[in-house]
């Protein structure tokens, strides 16, 4: 059904991240992290340059949290870059190992790991770099790849790291301690969950903070509404993943198929991929503009990493199927 809604349905405007080098988003970015780089304050730089740029400061979530920016000045450009490189290679590592214990043949773990390392990987550009959806999807993504029964905590303090630098990572956060609570793993639901309550109040604190350079003239965002639905969805993955590269129709039935392959699969970790994927892509239905497609990096280090995992249980579906037609073929 979703194929099909995704065949039928006009191809949404795209917006890809590194095609904004010059303008929009990167251009402002650029322009606070030289502010900051200079001795500026953080919330001071952001004033200035949403203003003279015309970008909203109303409500907070306009204004990205500091933590990027911070780190930033404080290892440079080009030391960021090399540390997101790396954070991008530890995350296509982890993810081929705990994979490893989740699927059986060997040629498909090393297409789901091809494709983790094929989407992770080009992730970490000059350019890119500059969107903390970038960060905190390849945090998730390596929270998810170290979380198991007995190392729950790097995982939690890898997604509270996430949601520092893109609050959009605070459900995953709430998801983990609910999935912790249906296991009946309290102590974990509670690490969770006190990993949740800190990412609140430094969204609170980075609210504050906003609140308190606004003048009475500044713009409101015209706000994230939209009912896009799954086309939406579909144009986060086109935006920020190797689907970009192939024909609209490819992302319309890829998508799909790499979900269908993470649900199918009665793993720990994969159950909790499944969980993360639906965290986001849910209410993305309803909320997102069209030019926020790049919200995308916080899914692409691993949703299209299922595309394999469909296959056997396609064929698990299937093969009922044919067998009835065969015996009813041979009752004839």
């Amino acid at each position: 059904m979703l194929i099909a809604i995704g065949l039928l349905s006009p191809a949404p405007p795209t917006a890809h991240p590194a095609a904004t080098a010059s303008n929009g988003d990167a251009a402002l970015y650029r322009a606070i992290d030289r502010r900051v780089a200079d001795g500026q304050g953080y919330y001071a730089a952001v004033a200035a340059e949403h203003r003279a740029r015309d970008f909203p400061l109303k409500p907070f979530v306009a204004v990205r949290l500091p933590t990027r920016a911070w780190i930033y000045r404080l290892v440079g450009a080009q030391g960021a870059l090399w540390a997101l490189r790396a954070l991008a290679l530890l995350a296509a590592m982890a993810f081929a190992y705990r994979l490893r214990a989740t699927i059986g043949p060997r040629l498909l773990w090393g297409g789901a790991s091809a494709i983790a390392a094929a989407s992770a990987l080009p992730l970490a550009n000059a350019v890119v770099a500059l969107w903390p959806e970038c960060w905190a999807g390849l945090l998730v993504a390596l929270s998810l790849a170290s979380r198991d029964q007995r190392r729950w905590r790097v995982a939690a303090l890898l997604g509270l790291a996430a949601a520092l630098f893109r609050e959009l990572a605070l459900p995953y956060l709430v998801a983990m301690a609910f999935a912790a609570v249906l296991e009946r793993r309290h102590d974990e639901a509670l690490g969770w969950a006190a990993a949740a309550t800190a990412a609140v109040i430094a969204l609170t604190a980075h609210a504050s903070a906003v609140a308190a350079i606004l003048r009475p003239g500044d713009a409101v965002s015209q706000g994230w509404v939209r009912a896009g639905g799954w086309s939406f969805d579909l144009a986060m993955a086109r935006a920020t993943t190797p689907l970009a590269l192939f024909p609209t129709a490819a992302t319309a039935v890829c998508v799909p198929l790499a979900l269908y392959g993470w649900v199918s699969n009665s793993s720990g970790y994969t159950r909790r991929v499944t969980l993360a994927l639906v965290t986001l892509l849910v209410p993305t239905l309803l909320i997102g503009r069209p030019e926020n497609s790049y919200w995308g990096l916080m899914l692409a280090p691993v949703w299209l990493a299922g595309l394999p995992l469909a296959l056997p249980a396609i064929a698990r579906a299937v093969a009922p199927a044919a067998t009835a037609t065969r015996q009813l073929a041979i009752a004839r």
